[in-house]
Parts: C-alpha cells; sequence; structure tokens
C-alpha cells in the first residue's frame, strides 16, 4: 500500500494561473521572433554554427553507433513517438480525475485539450518558420534562407522539450493528476537531462544547426505555457457517480 503524503497542502493564492502560463508564453514569443531576426540577420547567435559543424562532421558516428543513436533521437524526439507518450499522460490523467468515459468523452476534458493545444502551437509556430526561413540544414553543407529547406528551429527539440515537460505538468503541477512541488522540483532536472541529450544528438548527427536546437527548445517551452494556460484555465466542478463494484 503506498504511504500518505507528507506534503503540506498546497495553498490557493499562491498558486500560478491561466494569467501567469500565458504571460510566459508571450515572453517566449517575443524571444523566438528576437531569434527568428538573429537568423535572418546572421546574428552572433548562430555564430557557433559552422565551427560546431566542421567539428562533428569530422568526427561523424558510423555503424552501430550511428544506428544507436539515430533511435535515441528518435524516440525522444519524433512525433510518432512523442504524441503518443503524452496524449497517453493526458487521457491516463483525463480518466483518473474525471472518471471513466467514453473516447471523446475524454477528449474533451481540460488535459487532453491542454495537450491539443500545446501541438498546435508547435505546429503552427514551428512549420510557419520552417517554411517562412527556408533554411537549409547542415548536412548540405550551406547555410542559405528561403531554399526550402526546414532547419530553424529544431522540431525535434520542440518535441522533446514539451513531450517531457508537459508530462511533467499534467502529473505534478498545479491542475495536474498529484499536484507536488516537491516530486516536481526532483523530476526537471531529470527530464532537462533527456531534453538537452535529444537536443544535442540532432546537432552531432549533423541534422541541425547548434542554434537550431535552443530554437526549438524555445519552441517547446512556449508550447508548454500554452497547455498550462488551458489546464489552469478554471471550469466547473463536475460530479461523478462512482461506477459500481465489479
Amino acid at each position: 500500500m503506498e504511504s500518505p503524503s507528507t506534503e503540506a497542502p498546497l495553498d490557493p493564492s499562491t498558486l500560478p494561473t491561466w494569467r501567469s502560463s500565458m504571460v510566459a508564453a508571450g515572453i517566449g514569443a517575443v524571444v523566438f521572433a528576437f531569434l527568428i531576426w538573429q537568423v535572418v540577420v546572421r546574428g552572433p547567435f548562430i555564430a557557433w554554427d559552422w565551427q560546431f559543424h566542421y567539428y562533428v562532421d569530422a568526427h561523424h558516428p558510423t555503424g552501430w553507433e550511428k544506428i544507436f543513436l539515430d533511435v535515441v533521437a528518435n524516440i525522444t524526439g519524433d512525433r510518432l513517438f512523442t504524441i503518443p507518450m503524452v496524449g497517453g499522460t493526458a487521457f491516463y490523467v483525463a480518466w483518473k480525475q474525471g472518471g471513466p468515459g467514453s473516447f471523446w468523452q475524454l477528449a474533451r476534458r481540460p488535459p487532453v485539450l491542454a495537450v491539443l493545444a500545446g501541438l498546435v502551437t508547435i505546429a503552427l509556430i514551428g512549420y510557419g518558420t520552417k517554411f517562412g526561413l527556408g533554411r537549409t540544414g547542415p548536412h548540405h553543407n550551406m547555410d542559405v534562407l528561403h531554399a526550402g529547406g526546414q532547419a530553424f528551429p529544431s522540431g525535434h527539440a520542440s518535441n522533446t522539450f514539451f513531450t517531457g515537460f508537459f508530462i511533467l505538468c499534467l502529473l505534478y503541477a498545479h491542475g495536474g493528476l498529484r499536484p507536488s512541488v516537491s516530486r516536481l522540483r526532483r523530476m526537471i532536472p531529470v527530464v532537462g537531462v533527456i531534453v538537452a541529450v535529444a537536443g544535442g544528438l540532432m546537432s552531432w548527427l549533423d541534422y541541425h544547426w547548434l542554434s537550431d536546437i535552443p530554437g526549438g527548445w524555445l519552441l517547446g517551452f512556449i508550447a508548454c505555457m500554452v497547455s498550462l494556460s488551458v489546464l489552469r484555465t478554471p471550469r466547473h466542478r463536475r460530479e461523478h457517480i462512482p461506477a459500481p463494484p465489479g
């Protein structure tokens, strides 16, 4: 049997609201616009791209090492894996919080709607920026804008950031399954390491310029804040009839 939690109850007056999340998303959007400007004007933000590209090109993994790193990069950042992870967690939390229901009933609950809001944010801003800049990737051995590339920002980096950190929010943040500041703080460094490794691999394998990675992380942060705003939106309390014993 699980031991009862000794953590002090959360004080509602000190809890963050959907407004604070939207403010954070707005700040993130301003910084993201600055990074786009840096890419366009070839500013200091991209100054290390070529040097890092030359280094990894000379030390590029091959054989089974490359296959293994590709698998890790795909599992941690490809949407074919990340969407089921974060979506499955959202459905589980929706079921635990609101009781059993059909697929469509669960899909209309805040945890699932929050994930959808984050995924839409990544898709709209991410693909809008990718196609708008058209930046070629380092594997083309040229850094040219409006040339049909999709390098900036890294979609893998944004997917990993959003998936990892919003799963934590679904489980332990205010509005999540088991709100716990201590658990949230303990798990943030773990997810941070995974996000850093996954993003680094995309640049180490020469799929993205070094500057594409923090651009992807920032996009994932914006999406996470949008999703948190949906999760924290005040909603009417629902009364659920307990299911009969099976």
